[in-house]
């Protein structure tokens, strides 16, 4: 500890950052000063000193006989400390905490899940455990399990229209694993985009300093003259519901782009159909796969939003001709998504459970997106919302004068964490975010909307 500064200070400081940095919990017992003393190589008196500044703040507290003891963290000043990077043990549980620091929050991540029936996963797991013990020590497939990727191939063309055979289906633990996978695929393709954009496949790109073009998204879908008029070959979109303007791609512009991929033997489109179980007004619009005579569209999905997010599946359809150039690869990584998990969510889709879980939730989040429009549509002269037909997010652009630090200011009054849409040149004339309501409770719903209205509306 070489510090200009008296040596008990130093302790003391460090002390302090590593009790409001969520180190200590409430209550942890703090070292003896003794054993600190022996530990350190530095005095009991220098220890003293530092403990009792740490007591007379409040930060410690000591109990008869028993030693100190580190205070209610809830109850201490938060204290924001500014770095411009990272210690090398710092991890995102430091982002966790700055998360829960906030009452109210229209998290993009969360689902309802104290609605997951948990009890019939659990009778799932116990059966897989007690049927399949040997299977579950040996290593799985390289694509996944066949009757998982069974199930899938059932659930999509039950559901989206999408037509594969189990053989084309590969199953992964993210999205960004998948397109990593597709792109050594297509290593010698160009690429296009949507503008804004997904964030896993422009970073995937990024990553491998693959080119491409980023094209605008409209509020019918991504434009199509540039699409027609590039000389690249791969279209990558979320077109049941873009992220992050949450616009749907219109049925006119479905067929224009699946014509586009027909033209020539080596283009082909990447459909990102992520949380499409979830449309709320209007029929459902087809997912491009089921438009596709000629195997030219990729179809990726996840289990994220459909189950929870720690589930860790998602998966591809491959057309047969790539299914083909994948299977010819010498060195493919093999599946890293645990046997026992896909056998449970097997079962899961199998008994249809899975169907009826689906439904159920999305008469949840129905109501919940009811209810928060009903709530903002009084104040459609200051708020603008897009994006609201289908999913789990909407955006909402304020338009009343406030400016983006005033509706953050705002928003930190009111215990309130607010997710900034940071994609527009005019996000301080009009400033934008993307809400997600999937993980609110339902009995918290009501605080959650006045606190975005305290914030937002004048």
């Amino acid at each position: 500890m070489k510090s200009s500064q008296p040596l008990y200070l130093s302790l003391y400081e460090n002390f302090k950052k590593q009790i409001i940095e969520g180190q200590y919990q409430a209550n942890d017992k703090f070292p003896s000063k003794r054993q600190l003393s022996k530990h350190l190589s530095i005095s009991h008196t220098t220890i003293e000193h530092a403990y009792q500044l740490l007591n007379d703040e409040g930060f410690i507290h000591s109990k008869p006989r028993s030693g100190f003891f580190v205070s209610d963290i809830e109850a201490l000043p938060v204290i924001h400390r500014h770095s411009n990077k990272l210690s090398e043990n710092e991890d995102s549980n430091n982002l966790d905490n700055e998360q829960h620091r906030y009452k109210y929050s229209f998290s993009l991540a969360e689902i309802d899940s104290e609605s997951f029936p948990m009890r019939i996963f659990r009778k799932y797991a116990k059966d897989v455990y007690e049927d399949n013990q040997i299977a579950l020590l040996r290593r799985g497939k390289r694509q996944g399990e066949y009757a998982l990727r069974q199930q899938i191939a059932h659930y999509l063309f039950n559901s989206r229209g999408v037509t594969s055979h189990p053989n084309q289906i590969i199953i992964g633990s993210s999205t960004s694993q998948l397109l990593d996978m597709i792109t050594n695929l297509l290593k010698e393709d160009e690429f296009i985009i949507e503008d804004p954009s997904y964030p896993p496949i422009k970073q995937v790109l990024d990553k491998k300093r693959m080119k491409y073009l980023q094209v605008p998204v409209e509020k019918n879908g991504i434009q199509i003259d540039p699409v027609l008029n590039s000389k690249k070959n791969v279209l990558y979109i979320t077109p049941s519901h873009q992220f992050p303007t949450g616009y749907v791609t219109n049925l006119k512009k479905r067929t224009q782009l699946i014509n586009w991929s027909h033209q020539e033997a080596n283009r082909y489109i990447i459909e990102d159909d992520y949380d499409s179980e979830f449309r709320y007004f209007g029929k459902p619009i087809p997912a491009l796969q089921s438009l596709d005579t000629k195997e030219k569209v990729i179809y990726i999905s996840t289990f994220s939003k459909s189950l929870y997010p720690s589930c860790r599946i998602a998966y591809i359809v491959l057309p047969k001709s790539l299914m083909h150039k994948f299977n010819k690869r010498k060195y493919k990584e093999g599946n890293t998504v645990p046997v026992h998990i896909q056998h449970m969510v097997a079962r899961f889709m199998a008994s249809g459970s899975f169907e009826r879980h689906l439904n159920k939730m999305r008469k949840i989040y129905r109501n919940k997106l009811n209810y928060i429009l009903s709530r903002l549509n009084k104040y459609n002269k200051q708020i603008q919302i897009d994006g609201a037909l289908t999913g789990m997010h909407f955006t909402l652009t304020v338009i009343n004068g406030l400016t983006l630090n005033q509706c953050m200011e705002n928003a930190k009054k009111n215990n309130l964490k607010l997710e900034i849409y940071n994609y527009e040149d005019d996000l301080q004339k009009y400033p934008k975010f993307i809400l997600g309501f999937g993980g609110i409770k339902q009995s918290e719903l009501e605080n959650h909307v006045n606190a975005l209205i305290e914030t937002l509306i004048k």
